[in-house]
């Protein structure tokens, strides 16, 4: 991240790069509202629905990553915009922002890294071992996983505060962030896929109608496989180009006094924010549950704020009629 560069480094962006700095506060202030407006509206329509939404371990994971998305939103990212203001005004930035900065934004990318990595495991035991999975992956179960993805990464991100050295922490940080959950995550949607086609041949060469109930119930459970392999990739294409220029900063001295790779550096760091951005529109497109309570959430609203606006009075039963025939 670029917040975490070297402090010693005597590269600094010129003076005439304020418009550089002014796209990026524009860009880094519409990010963070479509961020903090989607991971609010999916949580409100989650815990609007808590009866049927929260009953599976799986929702419990997806919405402790809304949690952490949402820090990224509402407070890492109005943050690094509030610092490119200050930089495209060429006033000193307040030495408290960085350290704010840094330990947020670590803190929710951390969580959000063992949240996919745990929703990854609970379907990876829902797939190869189905009839163990409800013995196996308990809502408490969930819960002390959930909690100790946020003590690890409170630990972890507070390491800088003590005598490990910034360069070592910010590669240990980078690789278990980023390079260990790819290669751990590989291999396990590998299995998982491999899995899914192997019993979809089976159902399909078993021929019979019994078999009808297992086949939706194995399409269920692929098409949340398929949602969480494409967070987990937009996790990865938004993670990578920093993870590999942070290596680069490290270890490439040409790169180090190269201001063009320190701009490109920057712009990669914001690609972090475009994955929590994403993630809540991922669900409600993909998965049917939190798109129909998403729809039905946004009518109820809809037809509340036309009740209270004067000239909608008239329109009240169509709104209604219409409510209704959403939600059914």
């Amino acid at each position: 991240m670029e917040q975490a560069l070297p402090s010693t480094k005597p590269l600094v962006l010129s003076v005439k790069d304020g418009n550089f700095f002014l796209s990026l506060a524009v860009v880094g202030f519409v990010l963070a509202a479509v961020t903090t407006l989607g991971n609010c509206a999916l949580l409100l329509t989650i815990f609007r629905d808590t009866r049927r939404l929260l009953q599976t371990p799986p929702s419990l994971l997806i919405a402790n990553l809304c949690v952490s998305d949402l820090v990224v939103g509402l407070i890492s990212g109005n943050l690094v915009a509030v610092k490119d203001v200050y930089r495209f005004q060429h006033l000193p930035v307040p030495r408290e922002l960085d350290p704010i900065i840094r330990l947020v934004l670590g803190l929710s990318l951390f969580v959000s890294s063992g949240t996919i990595i745990a929703l990854s495991c609970d379907r990876y035991v829902a797939v190869m071992h189905p009839l163990k999975y409800r013995s196996t992956i308990t809502r408490t179960r969930v819960k002390i996983c959930i909690a100790l993805i946020w003590v690890v990464a409170v630990t972890v991100c507070f390491l800088p505060l003590t005598s490990v050295p910034e360069n070592i922490f910010k590669i240990v940080y980078a690789h278990t962030h980023a390079s260990l959950p790819a290669l751990l995550l590989t291999v396990m949607y590998f299995k998982v896929f491999r899995a899914l086609g192997k019993r979809k041949r089976e159902l399909r060469d078993a021929g019979i109608t019994s078999a009808m109930r297992s086949k939706k119930a194995l399409d269920r459970e692929q098409n949340m496989v398929v949602t969480i392999l494409l967070v987990l990739v937009l996790f990865y294409v938004t993670v990578l180009p920093e993870f590999i220029a942070l290596h680069l900063m490290q270890f490439c001295e040409p790169c180090k006094q190269s201001l063009s790779f320190l701009k490109l550096e920057i712009v990669f760091s914001r690609f972090l924010f475009l994955n929590s951005a994403l993630n809540p529109f991922v669900y409600s497109w993909r998965v049917p549950k939190y798109r129909q309570a998403f729809t039905s959430c946004f009518v109820k609203l809809r037809f509340q704020f036309c009740r209270a606006l004067p000239r909608c009075k008239t329109a009240q039963p169509n709104c209604a009629k219409r409510t209704t025939v959403i939600i059914v």
